[in-house]
């Protein structure tokens, strides 16, 4: 019979468990013996709800070959992200805290799905959504992707919802959500050709206006680590091509015909120069007959009618044949100055890449908390940008889960869904936390991360995954041993992985604290008495007294006659000598002349004999030994 308890607190809640059995009404009638009842029946199947204490009783009672078991593990359709165990979340949910009070921002790019999350009960039906696009608030359900693990990061929240499409319009959206109150924003967008990915520009003027709004920014720090290149431009065979690599004036990456890309070029020369590179795409070696696709070629140069003085060239192409296409970068003239630059691509992997400084904007901004991608094992995703950012500057803040779960998607991967699990994050921590500033919020939200990757902080997952410590005892979700109730010293005295504050049992000695209570015994000590059983084997199992090393009198400890000597702990073995080196259980003539030979010398006695035939107890054995046991015996 497979055997199951129920927990100590459930002692007297109602509990229901599954018996495998093919009669009916014997496990009807066991039920009922126990104070439990037989619900349901299907097949050999049978449901039935007990008081939980009396769950041993029932198994008790039942065959041998009967199964009892709890119901298999279940859940609803609607879903609940893995992120929030993993990160914490639920500890705060769990003790309380839920975002109440707090009004998260979510700018995205598209909301396709919408009523029919909220419709799941997965988004909220009071929440705010304003377009300012003007194309209605579909386009792509990425939007209502990431407000799902908002929510389930902090159900208690409230969620201004954005659609924008340009930076004016992401100004706009950071403007009203402002006015609104509202705390945090999560934007799982990336930026490109506003900046040099140094923390300047008016994606980052945007950002860092909504912190000194009081708001908190986090950004999902970009999925381009395999596609993304960053160096000074060189062209040591002066035929104005920058080279990739020592020699290699281009640049690779594998197409499909019919799949869109976007190239993105920028070097450090913003916010207006002269410097002019231009961009190109072939289809094939441009060094061997391959032919130009697609360019970008802006006058970066001079003042005039078609003057682009922003340090920026953009191709979007979408090849019509499948194969490797070559990327060059080319000066206008040999006079122009070689300047760092980067190279995205929107899509397909480069491959002459650098991983380093891969950030997208405006992950990279001062005020911003960027946001790396781990996977549900926390590992770092491979394809998660990397920092610093190109001014030096550490980056990203911490990271937070992906390949989650959502009502729209099995697998919602990237940065993008770790950026709001941090957000809700946030949240979580303002609302538990109505006093402390944004840097106190992002240092308790860095500090308790979990360290994954890199020990240290590192390029790939900053501080860390986020952690949370709801019960704010100074250990985080990963390593506090008692999540929901403080105990800085984590003290264990059982060594069980739960702490002593929220451990029933603290000395694993499978009797509960209030049991041990009761019975008087030490609930820090498994054995109270030092005999060599557990208090709980003493009381549940040997029916011997868990406060007396010796139970019988006899001189053996209740361990000695159970675990060495296979003897009954609770009825005395004293003046039991015969056969040697043999408990018969029995005191006779036998056991006399035994222990006159080990008084006379004529046997050495073993040191259980010593202790048994020490009929007055002083540690001898001698003819007063011999004289008390003839007597017990009658003779």
């Amino acid at each position: 019979m497979e055997r199951v308890a129920a927990a100590p607190s459930l002692q007297d809640l109602p509990v229901t468990v599954i018996v495998e059995a093919d009669s009916v009404s014997a496990v009807r009638g066991h039920a009922a013996a126990v104070g439990g009842t037989l619900r349901f029946s299907v097949n050999n199947l049978h449901e039935v709800v007990l008081p939980g204490g009396k769950l041993s009783q029932l198994i008790g009672r039942l065959p041998s070959a009967y199964v009892v078991r709890f119901p298999y593990p279940h859940q609803a359709l609607a879903v609940t992200g893995q992120g929030v165990a993993l990160t914490g979340a639920g500890d705060m949910q769990t003790l309380g805290q839920n975002g109440a009070g707090i009004k998260i921002g979510i700018i995205d790019l598209g909301f396709t799905g919408l009523s029919t999350s909220q419709s799941k009960g997965e988004l909220p039906v009071n929440l705010s959504i304003v377009d300012y696009t003007g194309t209605g608030n579909n386009g792509t359900d990425h939007g209502t992707n990431v407000a799902e693990i908002v929510y389930e990061m902090a159900p208690g929240a409230s969620l201004y919802l954005a659609k924008i499409d340009t930076e004016v319009q992401l100004s706009q959206a950071v403007n009203a959500m402002a006015a609104a109150g509202v705390k945090v924003i999560n934007h799982s967008v990336a930026w490109f050709g506003a900046a040099f990915y140094d923390g300047t520009g008016p994606i980052c003027d945007i950002a860092n206006a909504a912190n000194t709004a009081g708001m908190q920014w986090v950004n999902a720090m970009g999925n381009h680590r395999y596609m993304h290149y960053l160096g000074t431009f060189a062209d040591a065979n002066a035929d104005l091509r920058h080279e990739f690599a020592t020699g290699q004036n281009y640049n690779t990456m594998s197409l499909t015909a019919g799949s869109a890309v976007t190239l993105m070029l920028n070097w450090k020369a913003y916010p207006q120069t002269t410097v002019d590179y231009n961009l190109y795409l072939y289809n094939g070696n441009p060094d061997a007959g391959g032919t130009q696709v697609a360019s970008s070629t802006n006058k970066q140069s001079g003042n005039g009618g078609s003057w682009y003085p922003t340090p920026h060239e953009q191709i979007d192409h979408t090849p019509s044949t499948t194969g490797t296409y070559y990327i060059v970068v080319k000066k206008v003239s040999s006079s122009t100055a070689n300047l760092p630059l980067t190279l995205f691509s929107s899509s397909a992997n480069l491959v002459t890449r650098t991983y380093a400084s891969s950030i997208v904007q405006p992950a990279d901004c001062a005020n911003v908390i960027g946001a790396g991608a781990t996977n549900l094992s926390d590992v770092a995703e491979s394809f998660s940008s990397e920092g610093p950012t190109t001014d030096g500057r550490a980056k990203p803040d911490v990271a937070g889960p992906d390949r989650v779960q959502t009502s729209l998607t099995g697998n919602f991967a990237g940065t993008s869904a770790a950026s709001p699990h941090v957000a809700g994050a946030v949240a979580l921590l303002m609302a538990q936390n109505p006093g402390l500033s944004l840097t106190q919020i992002k240092w308790l939200l860095t500090s308790t991360a979990k360290d994954v990757s890199t020990p240290g902080y590192d390029y790939r997952t900053g501080y860390g995954r986020i952690s949370l410590d709801a019960d704010a005892d100074g250990y985080n979700h990963d390593t506090d041993n008692c999540r929901l109730v403080s105990n800085p010293t984590q003290l264990d005295t059982d060594g069980d992985g739960i702490g002593d504050t929220c451990d029933n049992d603290i000395d694993g000695d499978g009797l509960t604290n209030t049991q041990e209570a009761a019975l008087g015994t030490d609930p820090t000590k498994p054995d109270t008495d030092g005999d060599g059983l557990t208090d709980s084997a003493e009381a549940n199992t040997y029916s011997t007294n868990p406060l007396m090393a010796d139970t019988d009198g006899d001189g053996l400890t209740d361990g000695q006659e159970v675990n060495t000597y296979g003897t009954n702990p609770n009825s005395s073995n004293k003046g039991d000598l015969a056969p040697i080196n043999t408990l018969d259980g029995q005191t006779n003539v036998a056991d006399l002349m035994m222990l006159i030979r080990f008084v006379g010398g004529l046997d050495t006695p073993a040191a259980r004999d010593l202790i048994l035939g020490d009929m007055n107890g002083d540690n001898v054995l001698d003819v007063r030994d011999v004289l008390l046991l003839r007597r017990s015996l009658g003779y």
